[in-house]
């Protein structure tokens, strides 16, 4: 019924912001000897098994409200993810829900997910970030978008601080003159990347919107306005195939796998510099698929191209890039990426 359904919906919603919040920097490695095998498909495995484990309870029980004129459900108490869960977390909880369900370690490689506190610490401000402003409900905030890709992004940003991804031009200088939040969001020196904001909103389209006729609330109408999530695994393989090119010192760097200064200019030239690739891409493949519509003769072929084109942005293009990268890295036919703790 609907209800059932809005609260899969808040589950799902809940999970994703959950991921998308620690989605971050998993190689370090607390081993001298050996390497952290842990990729985001085990963390984001691990997360859903933790999803899981109340599923066969029949101690569940949702709450249905409205709040600010929106309809919206709370998680029940049983579902660890839930926003009440997420502020009461700590770092130990959280390392014994993830790590039973990572693969095992040995002499050579670890499994392990690093800067626990600083994860756990962000989970804490999503539960409460979502209490404090949302109702307890990550439907009830998706419901302030209004369908709009582009304004979830904002309100991600000003709830969780977690999730702000910018970089003062002006600290390259001088450390002390990064700006706060407040300034920087009208600032001419701050560059503003967003990655996993993005990326939430975009896994959000992706389970609940993009496919789905169950809701309308994560049917978004603007989803051209996301950017490419500008990590470590696409600039990776743009620079495998000669869409990025770097200059020799900072090949160098990279190759050596040293580790480049956060918000440093040579990071910040990676990632906006993915950003421009991948919106030149998204223009490149809309062009070939528009030319190879129209030289055909069908009216059928023509019609089906061109729906294939409606779905080009660079949020799809990112998915094929990141999912190439993940194929080509597991056969070892990538060279190396810029690392940033």
């Amino acid at each position: 019924d609907e209800l059932y359904e809005l609260m899969r919906m808040e589950r799902v919603g809940l999970y994703i912001l959950s991921m998308d919040a620690i989605n971050f920097c998993f190689w370090p490695s607390s081993s001298c000897s050996a390497k952290n095998g842990l990729e985001y498909e085990h963390l984001a495995i691990a997360l859903r098994k933790v999803a899981e484990m109340d599923d066969a309870s029949d101690n569940r029980q949702e709450y249905t409200g409205s709040g600010d004129s929106h309809t919206f459900v709370q998680a029940e108490s049983s579902y660890v993810l839930s926003p009440f869960n997420l502020a009461a977390l700590t770092s130990k909880k959280l390392q014994s829900l993830l790590q039973p369900h990572f693969p095992p370690s040995s002499e050579s490689i670890v499994y392990e997910l690093p800067g626990i506190d600083v994860r756990c610490r962000l989970l804490n401000e999503l539960g409460k970030g979502l209490l404090d402003h949302h109702n307890g409900s990550a439907l009830n905030m998706i419901s302030k978008a209004n369908q709009s890709a582009d304004s979830l992004v904002k309100i991600i940003l000003d709830t969780f601080p977690g999730f702000r991804d910018y970089v003062d031009k002006e600290s390259w200088t001088n450390k002390n003159n990064s700006c706060d939040w407040n300034a920087a969001k009208s600032s001419t020196s701050v560059i503003h990347f967003y990655k996993r904001a993005q990326i939430a909103v975009a896994d959000v389209w992706a389970a609940l919107g993009r496919c789905s006729t169950s809701s309308q609330k994560c049917h978004f109408t603007d989803m051209k306005l996301i950017t490419t999530f500008p990590d470590y695994r696409v600039p990776q393989i743009l620079r495998q195939v000669g869409a990025l090119q770097y200059t020799p010192a900072l090949a160098a760097k990279v190759d050596n796998q040293e580790e480049l200064d956060e918000g440093g200019v040579d990071e910040v030239s990676i990632r906006a510099g993915t950003v421009v690739a991948v919106e030149e891409m998204v223009e490149l493949v809309k062009k070939r698929l528009t030319d190879i519509a129209e030289s055909y003769s069908s009216k059928e072929s023509k019609e089906n191209l061109y729906k294939l084109l409606e779905d080009v942005s660079a949020v799809t293009i990112d998915w094929y890039l990141w999912q190439r990268g993940e194929k080509e890295d597991r056969l070892n036919l990538l060279g190396p990426h810029h690392r940033v703790r």
